[in-house]
């Protein structure tokens, strides 16, 4: 138990060098309530068309259940959260560098272990994000489907979220499910209607659900558009290369580009973000603690 205190300290001297200036992030949650909605493939090309308009991101595997983000990418992380604690690691060695500049943050097994850390782990974990403080403008997470604890815990850490659906009607009643929960916890939700065959079906699914959460729930849900089911995905994927890199004027990569232009330059504007990176990670933890900690 000493030996590991006295490491724990040692790492703590290593974390506590000079760090970035601190700046604001938006912090989006990318969440289905059902699995196989394709809420991971966006994720990775939604971060990707961000990057192509200036803004730097970083996308934060948080699937607990299934994370696949290297997958998609082609990348295959050596470490997660953990190994800052465990091995010494900075974050920088962590955070894998992907198409176009994307940072992504492996951190799936690690962020389920924030539950039972100590207070002096914690610190470590947050000297390590203050760390990259002033790196970034916009956070995406990846979440798991569904609406468990940890799922929860991303939800309301984050300043807006956006719902995945596809119009199958098991998928629409299951994306219903999550926004009722959701709402509660958020200050903005966002919807895109996934693997749609033309306008009208993602049109009908979108008035359905909106619809519902304003009759039932009295929530606004902001519609940020549809991608088309496109053939040129399954070809990106087979390859592990994000389809708006592999095919920038594919069916798809249009569909997504419209829908990065909405979040950043639509009609409405967004939401005042005052949440810095480790402002953000702690209350991620706090939440955690909560949510996850407290069925334990």
């Amino acid at each position: 138990m000493y030996e590991q205190a006295l490491k724990l300290r040692k790492i703590m001297e290593q974390k506590k060098s000079p760090t970035e200036l601190n700046k604001n992030v938006r912090v989006y949650c990318v969440t289905s309530g059902k699995g196989g909605v394709g809420k991971t493939n966006l994720s990775v090309n939604l971060g990707l068309a961000f990057q192509n308009q200036g803004k730097q991101v970083l996308l934060i595997d948080a699937d607990l259940g299934l994370a696949n983000i290297d997958v998609v990418t082609g990348l295959y992380p050596k470490y997660n959260l953990s190994h800052i604690l465990t091995t010494g690691k900075s974050i920088q060695d962590i955070i894998l560098k992907g198409p176009r500049g994307i940072s992504i943050l492996p951190g799936a097994s690690g962020f389920y272990e924030l539950a039972n850390l100590s207070n002096t782990q914690l610190e470590i974990l947050i000297e390590s994000f203050k760390r990259i403080s002033g790196n970034f403008d916009i956070i995406i997470i990846d979440t798991s489907a569904g609406i468990s604890k940890s799922v929860l815990s991303f939800i309301q850490s984050s300043d807006e979220i956006i719902v995945v659906t596809t119009p199958e009607p098991s998928a629409v009643t299951d994306a219903y499910a999550l926004i009722k929960v959701a709402h509660r916890h958020c200050n903005k939700i966002h919807l895109i209607v996934n693997k749609t065959d033309n306008y009208k079906e993602a049109q009908f699914t979108m008035e359905k659900l909106t619809k519902a959460a304003k009759k039932f729930l009295n929530v606004d849900i902001d519609y940020l558009g549809f991608v088309l089911e496109d053939k040129s995905i399954h070809r990106a994927n087979m390859e592990q290369v994000p389809f708006l890199i592999k095919y920038p004027q594919g069916l798809a990569s249009k569909c997504l580009i419209n829908i990065t232009s909405k979040l950043l330059f639509g009609e409405q504007s967004p939401i005042e973000s005052t949440v810095t990176v480790d402002g953000w990670f702690k209350r991620l933890i706090t939440l955690i603690k909560s949510n996850v900690g407290a069925m334990q």
